[in-house]
């Protein structure tokens, strides 16, 4: 056999499937520490059977299931898988190849498998038995091992050397052989007590089943004819039932109706409200842009009637320009006719001037100076002209500013007072918006607290409901618990009476006389009754006089000797046996003097014995001759201080039933608990008597109590839907005053924004007036300047024109002078230059018209392109009002509809609110009529409810199950035969019915257990046949196969240590299982001494040495090594090597390891590491060494 793959999944750190191939030879496992290669040698022994969790290094068996990382999810299970090559057949199966596997589910199941069949863990054991392979075996050593040998504690040493010999098998049998034997003989004194006590209740039983038979046959006619009133009653009723569930159906279909009617009314309502909304949303829109339209408009507007003035003012200015240009050309087409006529004249008398020129030369050139004198000084005059006439423009273009100015203001004081307007009714708007706030803030607290006292009244309605609730479970409870402890203190009672009936507890004697004074008439008369039961005692001070009469309990009272006498008679004529008689007339009190009750008066005293008892007043000469001389005291110290100063004249008794005898004699210790005592039936009877009126009374009170809590419980229930009804109602309420409030809000915020705006739009329009103010301030100064610059320049062209004449005047006297000079020429001469002259003055006076012209043709072309420009920014500025006016107009018929659609869509809620309002009246209505049904029905089924208990508590039948029992009857002669058969149930008195039931099964328990008490006993013998055995195979088998491990041990020491000596060494040879085992080494150049006393690598290699010996004894296919030589330095690590080379011929091993020296001889190597945290991987591929 050979072990040829390992497969893991899930197990410990191997998270996912793992499988390792094995081949012949030495396979070594490595890897650092913690990377979870110690795993597969915990998988090995798991897959093998082992059950410890601490073997597998864990707290619980669940540990092994990979429990995740933080990144990768834990597993539900795990599983490991062992294969094994079986081509020699050492595994006794049919198989050449074996697979064994074991699987474990976090719930705790584990399952197992042979070649993928299901199998128990026994089947894998049985399959390895004898191979050396197994959980018990050496096929898997690991430190733990080694501790073992090396550890000081004697039973984990021979721990190893029992598995070892095979001893531990029997051990193991020997101990559950012990176990059974304990178990045996515990089972054999219980047996014996329980037959004891059978013993006692087999004859009582017997005679108590024969009464119970005549009693059974009247019940059971009882029980049919009372099934059948049931039937005959429960159908009545069922059928009343029918009926109102009906109507309560009819009521709830109704309810349904409604409630659906109004969800639909609630969403019509919701979807009016909606549309409501949407519409105040889009109303209030559409009034921003109107009310920012008509502000755009107004501000337009003015823009529009500033350019119409501007291009008035245009129109005027050109109209002067053209008329200017006009008039100038009219004079320029003048001057041009006189320059032409004047020109032709100068040209035909120039000749003539010529010839005259030579004499006028002096003249002229005299003339001539003046005359450029003249036209300089005409130049200059031009040029003020012209200055003057552009100071004139400036003048002009200056006014028009100032009228534009004026126009712009007059058109921002009308804004501002616009402004001021919508101001002041923006103002009055917020204002009368700020009081609807404050109202509707106020309604909105009004709402609030009133919902608040809703809401402490819904709040009270619960807790009523809840604690009504809770009283009324609690009277359930409490009338459940009353029939609980009625029903237990009816059985108790039963049970009393029956015992007191059957008169159990006394002597057999005593017991046949007491059965036959009931139905012997004569001899009831003579008998008074028996001492314990004529006796009333107090439940505290019954053990004291129970144990204080003690046999005296049984005596019997009678009236007077004779009684007596006749009595002892008739017990003897039946062999009843003895019987102690009390004669009343014979009987003399027995009491305490005065002295002994003196001495009486210490701590701990409760009274005298007679005087605690309650009797019959003709019985007191006999209690207290039974008690006269009986003290009840606290305790035993308190007995024996009395008794002390008494001097033991007298009986005490403890209230533990302690009894101090007169005399000094004391009697005492523990008290058999006892579950009927002879003194207190009686009072115990009684008292469950009276209990079973008081439960009955308090079941009948709490049932009534239960019935009003049940009423106040539905009072409680419709308050609450009243209340919660009414909370709803207000809470609509609130969400509707709570979005008018929203839209309040709005408005207001609105209001402030516009109030802001009209401020802001206020402040721009004084600003833009004041701008305008300065800028018109500026142009008026800058107009009278111009004026002042106008008049200046009028005044130099005066002085200058004034000049000019002067020039004038004396170049025509000069002019006159040279004409005297030259007769001839003169008058040539002076029309000649006065016709030059002339011409060039005309030609001048032409150049200024031109030029003139040329300077009010330009001002008309600027005039002209500013008009056409204005006219263009006017035309689109009233395009613009206009579409803005459309869009205004659009916007106003947009509103009103909005506004109509708005008013249609309140009405619309309004009549959905009413028509709700109305759906509610006629739902509570239906609510109410359901409700009144369900009280009908709750009632009918709590009548049905209460006679199928009854029939349940009476027969444990349903009506269902009643239904084989129906017949027909009459049903008043039915209620006669109920009564007669109860009077005839009565006048049997108390039966108990289980008692035939009752004797067979103890008689047939009594005598199976005397069976097994016999079985139990040859059981007993056996056990201890068999521990005698084992003890004896455990010896010889431990002391023949610690002869073999001592060879083999001196012989793996010698090879391993190169030399030395070991042996092994029984403390004790007479007592070999349980003696210590000594190891004893002698390791070269070293003298004899115990492993203890060794060096740390001695001890390892000396346990190994050991470890191999046993391995030797018992040589299995594989064997795991589980770092086994940590301990060991290098060089021993080596010489443990090679000797697992030798022995790898024969043994397969796989080493776990992180030493050099052990990696050497492996055949082949895997690596474990965890590359991802928490998960083991064989990182490294399989090679050859």
């Amino acid at each position: 056999m050979r072990l040829t793959k390992l497969e893991m999944y899930g197990f410990k750190s191997f998270a996912r499937k793992t499988e390792l191939q094995f081949e012949d030879g030495i396979t070594a496992i490595i890897g650092p520490n913690g990377s979870g290669k110690s795993n597969i040698a915990d998988a090995v022994r798991w897959v093998l059977g082992e059950q410890s969790a601490k073997a597998l290094r864990g707290a619980k068996m669940e540990d092994i299931i990979f429990n995740g990382t933080e990144a990768k999810k834990a597993l539900a299970f795990c599983e490991v898988s062992l294969t094994f090559d079986n081509a020699d057949g050492e595994l006794l199966t049919d198989y050449a190849e074996v697979c064994i596997a074991r699987r474990m589910y976090r719930s705790g199941e584990s399952e197992y498998f042979i070649n993928r069949g299901a199998c128990r863990r026994k089947d894998i054991a049985e399959l390895f038995r004898d191979t050396g392979v197994g959980k018990e075996g050496y096929s898997i050593i690991g430190q733990g091992k080694v501790e073992e040998i090396l550890s000081s504690k004697s039973e984990d040493r021979r721990n190893a050397f029992e598995e070892a010999a095979g001893v531990m098998k029997y051990r193991v049998r020997k101990e559950e052989a012990e176990r059974k034997l304990a178990n045996t003989r515990g089972n054999l004194e219980r047996l014996n007590d329980i037959l004891e006590e059978l013993g006692r209740q087999v004859e009582p039983l017997r005679e108590q089943s024969e009464a119970a038979r005549e009693y059974l046959k009247f019940r059971d006619e009882l029980r049919e004819i009372e099934i059948n009133v049931f039937l005959y009653q429960y159908d009545r009723l069922n059928e009343k039932l029918r009926t109102l569930s009906e109507s309560l159906s009819q009521q709830s279909g109704e309810i349904a109706r409604l409630v659906a009617l109004d969800s639909e009314l609630a969403r019509g309502c919701a979807g009016e409200e909606e549309r409501e909304r949407a519409l105040n949303v889009s109303i209030s829109e559409v009034q921003s842009k109107l009310l920012a339209l008509s502000t755009g408009v107004e501000t337009r507007a003015g823009e529009s009637k500033v350019y119409r003035e501007k291009l008035a003012s245009l129109i005027r200015e050109r109209e002067r320009a053209e008329a200017a240009i006009a008039g100038n050309a009219a004079a320029l087409e003048r001057l041009g006719r006189e320059i032409a006529e004047k020109s032709k004249l100068l040209e035909g008398k120039r000749g003539a001037f010529a010839a005259d020129d030579a004499k006028l030369a002096g003249a002229a050139a005299a003339l001539e100076e003046m005359a450029a004198e003249i036209e300089r000084s005409d130049e200059t005059l031009e040029r003020r002209k012209n200055e003057m006439i552009a100071a004139l423009n400036r003048l002009t273009d200056a006014k028009i500013v100032i009228s534009r100015f004026e126009t712009m203001r007059g058109s921002l004081v009308e804004r501002l007072a616009a402004v001021e307007e919508g101001k002041k009714a923006i103002l009055e708007k917020a204002a009368r918006l700020d009081r609807e706030h404050a109202e509707a803030v106020a309604f909105g607290e009004k709402l609030d607290a009133e919902r608040s006292e809703l809401e402490k009244a819904k709040n009270g309605a619960i807790s009523h409901l809840n604690e009504t609730n809770r009283k009324l479970r609690e009277t359930r409870e409490a009338v459940r618990g009353a029939e609980q402890q009625a029903e237990a203190g009816r059985a108790r009672l039963k049970v009393l009476e029956e015992m007191k009936r059957a008169h159990e507890g006394y002597y057999t004697s005593v017991r046949n006389l007491l059965r036959d004074v009931e139905r012997d008439p004569s001899l009831k008369r003579r008998m008074e009754g028996v001492v314990a039961e004529l006796l009333s005692v107090p439940s505290k001070y019954e053990t004291a006089i129970e144990m204080a009469l003690g046999a005296a309990l049984q005596n019997i009272v009678t009236s007077t000797e004779e009684d007596a006498k006749a009595a002892i008679e008739y017990l003897r004529s039946r062999d009843y046996g003895r019987a102690t008689f009390l004669p009343v007339s014979a009987m003399r009190p027995r009491l305490l003097d005065a002295r002994e009750r003196a001495m009486c008066d210490a701590p701990g005293f409760i009274g005298v014995a007679s005087e605690l008892c309650g009797f019959a007043e003709k019985h007191r000469g006999v209690m207290e001759n039974l008690l006269g001389r009986t003290v009840v005291v606290d305790d035993l110290a308190a007995g024996i201080e009395i008794n002390k100063r008494a001097k033991s004249a007298f009986r005490i008794a403890t209230l533990k039933g302690d009894i101090i005898n007169p005399g000094g004699s004391m009697t005492g210790g523990s008290v058999q608990k006892r579950e009927f005592s002879l003194v207190g039936r009686e009072r115990e009877i009684e008292e469950l008597k009276n209990r079973s009126v008081s439960l009955a009374a308090q079941r009948e009170r709490l049932s009534k109590e239960a019935e009003a809590l049940e009423a106040e419980l539905a009072r409680a229930e419709a308050e609450l839907s009243s209340r919660t009804e009414a909370l709803h109602a207000r809470d609509v309420g609130i969400a509707a005053h709570n979005e008018k409030l929203d839209i309040i809000k709005k408005y207001v915020s609105a209001a402030r924004d516009e109030l802001l705006e009209a401020n802001a739009e206020m402040s721009r329009v004084r600003d833009d007036i004041e701008s305008i103010d300065g800028r018109f301030r500026d142009a008026e100064r800058d107009s009278s300047e111009l004026e002042q610059s106008g008049a200046a320049s009028r005044e130099d062209i005066r002085a200058a024109q004034e000049k000019l004449a002067a020039l004038r005047q004396e170049y025509a006297k000069r002019s006159a002078g040279v004409s005297d000079a030259r007769v001839a020429a003169a008058a040539a001469g002076r029309e000649l230059a006065s016709l030059g002259a002339e011409v060039e003055r005309l030609r001048r006076e032409a150049a200024q018209v031109r030029a003139a012209i040329e300077q009010e043709k330009r001002a008309l072309e600027a005039s002209n392109a500013l008009f056409e420009a204005n006219t263009r920014d006017m035309g689109a500025l009233e395009s613009g009002i206009e579409a803005e006016r459309k869009e205004l107009d659009a916007l106003a018929d947009r509103l009103h509809g909005m506004e109509e659609e708005r008013a249609r869509h309140l009405v619309a809620l309004d009549e959905l609110r009413a028509r709700r309002e109305a759906g509610a009246q006629e739902l509570q209505e239906a609510r109410d009529a359901s409700h009144r049904a369900e009280i009908g029905v709750s009632r009918a089924e709590m009548e049905l409810k209460a006679m199928q208990d009854r029939i349940w508590e009476d027969y444990e039948l349903t009506y269902e199950n009643a239904q084989p029992y129906r017949r027909q009857i009459a049903v008043t002669a039915s209620h006669v035969r109920i009564d007669e058969l109860k009077k005839a149930i009565k006048a049997l008195g108390d039966v108990n019915v289980g008692s035939i039931e009752d004797y067979k099964t103890v008689k047939e328990r009594f005598d199976a257990l005397s069976v097994q008490y016999e079985d139990l006993t040859a059981a007993e013998a056996d056990l201890r046949t068999l521990i005698e055995e084992l003890v004896a195979t455990m010896e010889n088998e431990f002391r023949r196969q610690f002869a073999r491990i001592q060879a083999n041990f001196s012989e793996t020491f010698a090879e391993l240590f190169g030399g030395g000596s070991a042996q092994l060494v029984l403390s004790d040879k007479d007592d070999i299982l349980n003696c210590d085992i000594d190891i004893i080494a002698q390791p070269p150049g070293k003298k004899l001494q115990l492993l203890s006393l060794l060096s740390g690598g001695e001890r390892a290699l000396t346990a190994i040495a050991l470890l191999f010996a046993i391995l030797k004894l018992k040589p299995t296919a594989f064997c795991i090594l589980d770092e086994i030589e940590t301990s060991l330095d290098e060089v021993n690590v080596s010489t443990v090597a090679q000797y697992v080379r030798h022995y790898s011929k024969d043994t397969q091993f796989i080493i776990i390891t992180h030493r050099k020296g052990s990696m050497e001889v492996c055949n082949a190597l895997y690596g474990v590491a965890m590359e991802e945290k928490g998960v083991s991987k064989i990182v490294s591929a399989r090679f050859e060494a």
